[in-house]
Formats: C-alpha cells, sequence, structure tokens
C-alpha cells in the first residue's frame, strides 16, 4: 500500500475538517496524523494549531463524551472517567463534564441498567453493575 506525503498545510487543511465534522480529542488526532504519514514534530504543530483555533476543546469533548456514553451506552461514572483517562483527558475536564450529569437522570440509568439482570442472584447484579462503571455505593441505593 502507497502512503501519501502530505504538506504541514495539507496536514493541518486534513485535520481541521477531521475536528469539524465531529468532536475529537488530541490523541485521537494524533493517531489520525500518524495514520497520514505525519513527523511527530508535524503532529505537535498542527494539534496546537487546531488548539488555539478551537477545533479541539476537552473540555466540549469530555462532556459530549459522557453524554454519549452515559445515555447511548448506559455506563457509570467510573468506567466514562477511565475512558476519557485513556483518551489523555486532563482530570480537570474530567471531573466538570462528570459534575455536569444530572443525578436524576444518572439514577433512572441505573436502575435501567439494573432491570437488565433482574433474574440473575444479588452476587451477579452487582458484578454486572460494577463492570458498567457503577460504584458500590450507587449500586446500594438500587
Amino acid at each position: 500500500m502507497e502512503t501519501t506525503e502530505y504538506s504541514l498545510p495539507d496536514l493541518i487543511a486534513k485535520a481541521e475538517h477531521y475536528t469539524a465534522s465531529a468532536e475529537h480529542c488530541a490523541e485521537e488526532v494524533r493517531l489520525k496524523l500518524h495514520q497520514w504519514g505525519a513527523t511527530s514534530s508535524d503532529e505537535q504543530a498542527v494539534i496546537e494549531h487546531l488548539l488555539n483555533g478551537g477545533f479541539i476543546n476537552h473540555l466540549r469533548y469530555a462532556t459530549a463524551f459522557v453524554h454519549d456514553k452515559l445515555l447511548f451506552q448506559n455506563w457509570g461514572r467510573i468506567k466514562i472517567a477511565y475512558a476519557l483517562r485513556a483518551k489523555k483527558i486532563e482530570d480537570s475536564a474530567i471531573n466538570e463534564a462528570l459534575e455536569n450529569i444530572d443525578e436524576q437522570d444518572y439514577l433512572a440509568i441505573l436502575n435501567k441498567v439494573a432491570l437488565l439482570k433482574k433474574n440473575a442472584n444479588r452476587e451477579q447484579q452487582i458484578r454486572f453493575l460494577l463492570q458498567r462503571g457503577f460504584s458500590y455505593e450507587e449500586i446500594q441505593t438500587v
């Protein structure tokens, strides 16, 4: 497979288009730039340009990530936080995004997920909910 050489302005344009279509974090952009064959110095220059231009905003990304994972995949706070840390998002952005979760909605999702294993024994239910990222204290409320 033949790789195409991109100049720095081309990489910037491709990365701007990539980040304008959906929320992405710097780590995702770095991986995409690597796929495009960018050097590490070009990767850093493009990411700095995107951060300065507002194309990448980790708080905005974390907020969207929390919303999507909670609503569509029914993950708990712990699993969401681990996933964001794996994407090298700052703890301050993670904490702020997690604080924006409506507690009533969160408990409703916890109850909905708990009902998925209503026929299992108590230990299996607890293990399932822990794997979904809910804390033991939250599980005890259900």
